[in-house]
């Protein structure tokens, strides 16, 4: 699985609209595209205006997916015997024990 999330600034003159594109309610800050690639949907985008709010929920949502990933690889690698302590302390360095221990 391929995921990622773009952030760029606009000109609030031309082609911005005037609330966000996914909470509806709030200024857009940033022009957004979101991105998942896997092997079943394929690639799937989402592009847009979003606020500050909206930006940080699709940045936390593309870590949660990116720790699942590396506690499923860790997982796997474990399942077939192999030593997973290193691949561990960096997967918990990286994102804590929040990272789907």
């Amino acid at each position: 699985m391929l995921n990622s999330v773009f952030f760029a600034t606009f000109d609030p003159l031309f082609d911005a609209p005037e609330v966000c594109s996914l909470c509806t309610s709030n200024p857009p800050t940033f022009n957004y595209e979101f991105c998942t690639e896997d092997l079943t949907r394929g690639r799937q985008e989402t592009k847009g205006f979003c606020c500050e709010s909206c930006a940080i929920q699709l940045l936390k949502g593309l870590e949660s997916a990116e720790s699942q990933e590396w506690a499923e690889e860790e997982a796997a690698l474990a399942a077939d015997h192999l030593d997973v302590t290193d691949f561990q302390k960096r997967r918990l360095a990286t994102f804590g024990s929040n990272g789907h221990d």
